[in-house]
């Protein structure tokens, strides 16, 4: 190709490079003159819905948030009350609803309506923060605790039932005074044992001497003595209790006829009534329900009755005795604690004993119309 012919060629591609580019710039400042203007109430419903819709999703995590709040308090063990500063029930989680008794509804209510049947937590709400303290109300033991918390948020109370924890560490307790005395009584028995067997045979030959009077109070005493010891040794027996269907009414009928055969029952109605079962042994359950027989009748005075009340899984002793405080029936479940001066001790004790190894427990408790019921339940 000619010289001149390839120098116009390199000087046009890059002047209509140019006209292209003003061509096109022309084009379109031409199409935004022709535009119409913006509405500002288009702008402004606009700038609402994004608003709006931004609001949304902030209360979409709120309201996630607030979930997941509820559920870490629902999951608690223990129950939880807060109380805000207008004195309402700001949130009271699952397990506190159903401690008290109450319905998720009284979320919201004032605090002194809701609580009027619960004067301790209103008198932990008003109470310092500090450590947690047990207290008794609604015949349970509980374990309540005013918890830091800043002042603009209002109270927080944490409480839980303790009654079943507390019966459980008593009986943990028992049982191991009882496997240590257990062990103790067991030597000191034997060695009684056959100290008593040469002091019997002395008697026997005072009575055949014509000694009566001193033989006959030397073998009473003796004989006494034998019994205390049998005591201690049915304390040191290790057990292996039997597990069977039982039922209550027929072993409550022998342990009555038993009883109606010694002295102790003269004057006093003995009598059954009610129907259960139970999974256990029937001659350590018998020996027990002896054991509480002979106290209740011992507790009855003359022309009194005592009562055995049965129900499913449930069998109670009733007497028309004094009664027992809380701390006397505490006292009387452990070993040697007689309620008697001429008591061993070891009767209620050993029938606990015997309740505990075949899966039942028991509990002295005051009636209200006067006397003592010792409930066994499985």
């Amino acid at each position: 190709m000619h010289p001149r012919i390839i120098a116009w060629l390199v000087l046009a591609l890059p002047i209509g490079a140019v006209a292209g580019g003003l061509l096109l710039l022309l084009v379109r400042w031409a199409r935004l003159r022709r535009q119409t203007p913006a509405d500002p109430e288009s702008l402004l419903l606009s700038a609402v819905s994004g608003s709006l819709r931004e609001r949304g999703e902030l209360a979409a995590s709120l309201g996630e948030l607030r979930t997941v709040h509820e559920r870490l308090l629902d999951a608690l063990p223990t129950g939880l009350l807060w109380v805000d500063q207008r004195h309402r029930l700001a949130a009271l989680n699952r397990r506190g609803q159903e401690l008290l008794g109450v319905k998720p509804g009284v979320i919201g209510l004032e605090a002194a309506f809701v609580l009027e049947p619960f004067p301790w937590l209103r008198e932990a709400l008003e109470a310092e923060p500090g450590p947690a303290r047990r207290l008794g109300a609604l015949d349970r033991r509980w374990r309540i605790q005013r918890m830091e918390a800043p002042d603009r948020i209002g109270a927080l109370v944490q409480f839980e039932d303790i009654t079943e924890a507390e019966l459980e560490e008593r009986r943990r307790q028992l049982r191991e005074r009882f496997a240590e005395l257990g062990e103790m009584t067991a030597g000191v028995a034997h060695q009684l044992k056959n100290g008593l067997a040469v002091l019997k045979g002395q008697g026997q030959l005072l009575q055949r001497a014509g000694h009566g009077q001193a033989a006959r109070e030397l073998l009473e005493e003796t004989e006494e003595l034998e019994r205390l010891v049998q005591r201690f040794l049915q304390w040191a027996k290790p057990l292996e209790p039997l597990s069977e269907p039982l039922r209550l009414e027929d072993v409550a009928v022998q342990a009555l006829a038993e009883l109606k055969r010694r002295p102790l029952s003269q004057g006093r109605s003995l009598l059954c009534e009610g129907r259960g079962g139970a999974t256990g042994d029937p001659l350590l359950l018998h020996q027990a329900l002896v054991n509480l027989l002979e106290n209740a009748c011992q507790a009855t005075p003359m022309g009194g009755r005592v009562l055995i009340r049965i129900d499913e899984g449930v069998l109670e002793v009733l007497d028309d005795g004094p009664g027992l405080s809380e701390d006397t029936a505490i006292r009387m479940l452990r070993p040697f604690e007689s309620g008697r001066p001429d008591g061993t001790g070891l009767g209620l004790p050993l029938a606990l004993k015997w309740l505990n190894a075949q899966g039942a427990d028991l509990r002295l408790s005051p009636r209200p119309e006067g006397g003592t019921c010792a409930e066994i339940r499985w």
